[in-house]
């Protein structure tokens, strides 16, 4: 005689799977902190949001560290880029915008990803790709890893920054008080500094016209480990 399980396939019983348990705690998460901020996150809250008890959201993260880890690794699922038969600069500059846009995509994202150190898959595949743009371009060895922490660091400073601005404006000074005190500053358009797609531009275009130039410098040097 058949049991009730047997009796009903179909029917689905017990807790969800613990990859795709973690992914939904994961999403609820962002969620949580696209309404209230980083600060506003907590094991309980998101246990509470969840319909969970305390001890369930320990289970799948040991630590609210854990939980920040796998948050990370969401937000940069989105800076991957499809891979194109294109020049290594316009590949770079590519995964720069891609990785910029997926940390603005989140609230605090650049938060969050600035504040993990996981080795997860795909903050691992993103140096990955851009190293290999860096190999194209005839940086090797450390001259290769380290220009993609820089590249990476310059891209999560700059969203880190935005993100912090948030909508409010840039105080000016009084003109005249501060034109006397710092000329050099006040005789540039200060407000422009908040025009963070237009100096994200400038940046990168300086970063990649830098990598072009330290590019031709290895060629032309012995040893090609980067570190003349």
């Amino acid at each position: 005689m058949p049991t009730e399980r047997e009796a009903t396939p179909t029917r689905r019983t017990g807790a969800p799977p613990p990859a795709t348990r973690a992914q939904a705690l994961v999403v609820a998460a962002l969620r949580l902190v696209d309404e209230g901020g980083l600060e506003g996150l907590t094991m309980r809250r998101l246990a509470d949001t969840c319909n969970l008890q305390l001890p369930a959201i320990y289970r799948v993260f040991g630590n609210k560290g854990a939980l920040l880890d796998q948050m990370a690794e969401k937000i940069l699922s989105g800076a991957l880029a499809e891979r194109r038969d294109e020049p290594w600069e316009a590949d770079v500059a590519l995964l720069a915008r891609q990785l910029r846009r997926a940390l603005l995509a989140q609230r605090d994202g650049a938060r969050i990803v600035g504040g993990s150190y996981a080795a997860q898959h795909y903050s691992l595949a993103f140096a990955d790709r851009l190293i290999a743009a860096m190999q194209r371009a005839g940086l090797q060895g450390v001259s290769a890893l380290w220009a993609t922490s820089s590249l990476f660091s310059y891209v999560l400073g700059e969203a880190l920054e935005q993100q912090g601005h948030g909508e409010g404006e840039i105080g000016r000074p009084d003109a005249a008080v501060s034109g006397a005190a710092y000329p050099h500053l006040f005789a540039t358009p200060v407000e422009e500094i908040a025009d963070f797609d237009g100096r994200f531009e400038f940046g990168l275009g300086l970063f990649v016209a830098g990598l072009r130039e330290r590019a031709a410098g290895e060629g032309a040097g012995p040893g090609g480990d980067g570190r003349g």
